[in-house]
């Protein structure tokens, strides 16, 4: 596929395919793999609903074939199969129990006018604040890194609000004047 972001109607018909086909297709193999080139949050999210369906249907007793490799599926080779070409979380999620599946993080990235993507954090360490100035010993400004908006936060509680203005509007944190500003 040449543009597997912006195609839903491929990813829909895929899924699709998951859900009723007794032979994984070689395009709905390559969009899952290919998913792992992508740290975006619905591709992972994707494919992990698309693997947890078909773990479902394995078990369930459904005798599902692998287009490339011409091996039907039992539970034990799906789940090699999940832990050879993706992420431990990604197995993790499809195959251990909710409370032991792994953890991950993901960090915002800006991409335009406003919007952001989930993207897969390197680290579960990455910071998301950056300190600003105490107000007192309970509150401190705190600046979101991603998107520059001014935060109060509760040290006592380790709860942050957002800065509104006086005329109820976010606020950036001007480094270079030492001002915080509306945005």
């Amino acid at each position: 596929m040449d543009n597997p972001k912006g195609d839903f109607t491929m990813n829909h018909e895929l899924y699709e395919e998951a859900i009723h086909s007794d032979v994984l297709s070689e395009k709905l193999i390559s969009q899952l793999l290919e998913s792992m080139e992508y740290s975006s949050i619905s591709f992972i999210n994707w494919s992990i609903e698309v693997l947890k369906l078909i773990r479902v249907r394995i078990e369930r007793g459904d005798k599902i074939k692998d287009e490339v490799s011409g091996e039907i599926y039992t539970k034990k080779s799906f789940h090699a199969f999940v832990k050879k070409h993706f992420s431990s979380y990604i197995e993790s999620q499809v195959f251990a129990d909710p409370a032991k599946a792994e953890k991950i993080y993901f960090s915002l990235e800006p991409c335009k006018d406003g919007e952001y993507n989930l993207v897969m954090a390197e680290s579960s360490k990455k910071k998301v604040y950056e300190w600003i100035s105490s107000l007192n010993e309970r509150f401190s400004l705190v600046q979101m890194i991603s998107t520059g908006i001014v935060y109060i936060k509760d040290i006592r509680s380790n709860t942050y609000q957002p800065f509104i203005s006086k005329n109820g509007k976010y606020c950036h944190y001007n480094k270079e004047t030492g001002h915080i500003v509306e945005v």
